[in-house]
């Protein structure tokens, strides 16, 4: 026998050994997978950015604005995640002249629809907290 004979048998033996997919059980029998709130958090915060109009809320320590909330990644969200449905509280900042009324509907549709394909998870509630409203930059006045 040649060691390329050997080696062919070998792994011959050796894949068909181990159990194949139809030897698993049903996926329902195998186990569950579990969402935390975390997760939830983290892809609402990040929805919150993608809307037009919207941004994450300044970060405030005593009072006084710290950083640029146009810079942050995501918004400041908590969730609560209880099976395969979620509750959801953002605190967010809507860019002037922007309609509040306008900008808040579009954030809970974008969180809901982000999280359910996401994550499998349901938004059932969303309550934002608009906590800011952020003015663009004032341009220098021309000088005549």
């Amino acid at each position: 026998m040649t060691p390329a004979t050997a080696t062919a048998s070998t792994v011959s033996t050796s894949v068909s050994a181990s159990p194949g997919v139809q030897d698993l059980p049903p996926a329902e029998e195998r186990g569950t997978l579990t969402v935390s709130d975390r997760v939830v958090e983290r892809v609402a915060g990040y929805a919150v950015v993608l809307v037009d109009g919207a941004a994450a809320a300044p970060r405030r320590v005593l009072g006084v604005k710290v950083g640029d909330a146009d810079v942050d990644d995501e918004a400041n969200v908590r969730a609560r995640v209880a099976g395969k449905t979620a509750t959801i509280e953002a605190s967010i900042a809507v860019r002037w002249p922007a309609p509040v009324h306008a900008v808040a509907a579009e954030t809970r549709r974008r969180i809901r629809e982000d999280v359910a394909r996401i994550t499998e998870v349901v938004v059932d509630h969303v309550d934002l907290d608009v906590v800011s409203l952020a003015v663009p930059p004032a341009s220098r006045a021309r000088l005549r």
